[in-house]
């Protein structure tokens, strides 16, 4: 299934006063992993409410802090697809500092597509459903 992998930076306005990422900026990094997925699949957000109505809230997050990611720390967030429901999917990330091995940072979030109308489920589109399903070669 679908991969991707975006820099982070630690930078100083996302460290707490202990000059550690502060917890909300991981989300941030994941985000920002999130758009590049769809988005690289010609499905961005924007574009899901505007031609198809639809939006893909989370419905839950959750993330395990392994060891500090400090100020100015740079490594990588990556995001993968783990599971593809009727119309949910579960993305999960890992946080890996630059130099290391292991994770600082691991967890998982799962989103519902609904209609913005009624905000009922509603399948995946078919197309994206297919997109997230193949093989990236990672």
């Amino acid at each position: 299934m679908r991969r991707v992998e975006v820099p982070f930076v630690v930078y100083w306005g996302d460290a707490d006063a202990a000059q550690l990422v502060f917890y909300p900026n991981v989300f941030r990094y994941v985000m920002q992993a999130e758009h590049e997925l769809f988005s690289g699949l010609g499905f961005d957000t924007i574009r899901l409410m505007r031609e198809r109505r639809l939006a893909n809230p989370r419905v839950h997050v959750e993330a395990d802090y392994h060891r500090p990611l400090w100020i100015f720390d740079r490594g990588t967030c990556q995001l993968w697809v783990s599971t593809i429901g009727r119309s949910s999917l579960r993305l999960d990330f890992a946080l890996v500092k630059e130099g290391e091995a292991e994770p600082a940072v691991t967890g998982h979030m799962v989103q519902v597509f609904v209609d913005v109308d009624s905000m009922r489920p509603v399948p995946i589109p078919e197309e994206l459903r297919r997109a997230l399903e193949a093989d990236d070669g990672g």
